[in-house]
């Protein structure tokens, strides 16, 4: 009994221990052919697109709150996808309507508002709450021609002054005038009418001084008009320059490739001089244009200056006058001598033949 008790405890183990094997082999954990551990297909790796959150309107600012990043089969990304919302956010504008859940690609963004809007692609390129105004230049205040699309410069107004009179709007000195037969006489008529006679040019108000060699009174009046004041000044600092020159009245800032332009080269000829621009168009807010506006129409004098495209930095500048140079640069006022040039120089810059040297 003993032996058969044992021998039948063994069998009862051996087909515990042959569950216990078949359940794992049937369970994947161990294979038939070693008992290892089955191998684990790896989950593919996700790289991540920028995707709509929320519909956007065309025209509209793309924000943060309407951007998803969501994991995508790096496979399938194309170059026009964007991976951050940092690429986009705050940055592009909705070029058409966009909805939520759409990917959104490079074609779908402008960087600017209204690019499908009808009406120029020049006025495209104007910023929100900035305007476009034409000025007319000359070589000297456009630095030689050196201006192209895109410069930034600075804009600086020559302009003078001279004393008016407050009633009569008029330039100083005023003309005198003799006033006869006014007023009333004693036993007689009043006088009712007045002669005013003047002597134009020659009846300038003067001044009374005292003549110091013979102490007599003189009167003195100016020996020419009222010398207008200069003055200069930089009124604008950096900015654009949107065109130099004309506009092509075609709206195409483009030549056509092999279409004959007027005033073209005959083959074996020189190709003539390109035309010299007349106009500079610059980018400037709405009151800067009104101030530009009235410089022009009051014939002020406007020189651009060239800036550096990588110096962003505004200065603070002092009105030149006579003045100002004479005590800025230290000018000293020639002596009055007993001695001058022979020929006399009235005029400086020229040569003795009147001609610019």
């Amino acid at each position: 009994m003993k032996r058969g008790g044992i021998l039948l405890l063994v069998i009862v183990f051996l087909i515990l221990i042959l569950s216990v094997a078949a359940y794992f082999v049937l369970s994947g954990t161990f294979t038939l052919g070693g008992g290892g551990a089955a191998a684990e297909t790896p989950a593919p790796e996700l790289s991540t697109i920028v995707v709509l959150a929320q519909p956007v309107a065309r025209d509209d600012l793309i924000v943060d709150a309407a951007l998803e990043e969501i994991p995508y089969p790096p496979d399938k990304i194309t170059a026009s996808m964007f991976r951050t919302k940092a690429e986009v956010a705050d940055i592009y504008y909705a070029k058409y309507p966009l909805v939520q859940g759409q990917p959104l690609t490079r074609e779908l963004i402008s960087e600017r508002p209204g690019v499908l809007q009808e009406g120029s692609e020049v006025a495209k390129t104007i910023p929100p709450g900035m305007t476009a105004i034409s000025l007319p230049i000359s070589r000297l205040g456009a630095v030689g021609y050196a201006l192209r699309d895109g410069d930034r410069v600075n804009v600086i107004i020559t302009t003078s002054f001279v004393e008016l009179d407050t009633s009569f709007q008029s330039q100083t000195p005023n003309y005198t005038a003799g006033v006869i037969g006014t007023g009333f006489l004693p036993e007689q008529l009043p006088v009712l009418t007045m002669t005013i006679s003047s002597g134009g040019e020659a009846s300038a108000y003067g001044r009374a001084e005292l003549e110091p060699t013979l102490n007599q009174a003189v009167y003195v009046i100016p020996s020419e008009s009222q010398r207008p004041r200069l003055v200069s000044q930089m009124i604008l600092q950096n900015i654009q320059v949107l065109h130099l020159g004309a506009f092509n009245l075609t709206g195409d800032q483009t030549a056509v490739a092999g279409a004959p332009s007027e005033g073209a080269a005959v083959e074996g000829e020189e190709p003539p001089p390109p035309p010299v621009p007349e106009i500079v168009t610059l980018i400037v807010s709405p009151q800067d244009a009104v101030s530009l506006t009235y410089l022009l129409y009051s014939k002020a004098n406007i020189t651009l200056a060239l800036r550096s495209p990588d110096d962003p930095n505004l200065i603070d500048t002092e009105s030149v006058t006579l003045q100002y140079l004479i005590s800025q640069y230290n000018v000293a006022l020639p002596a009055k001598l007993p001695f001058g040039l022979n020929p006399r120089i009235d005029i400086v810059g020229e040569s003795a033949e009147g001609a610019q040297p």
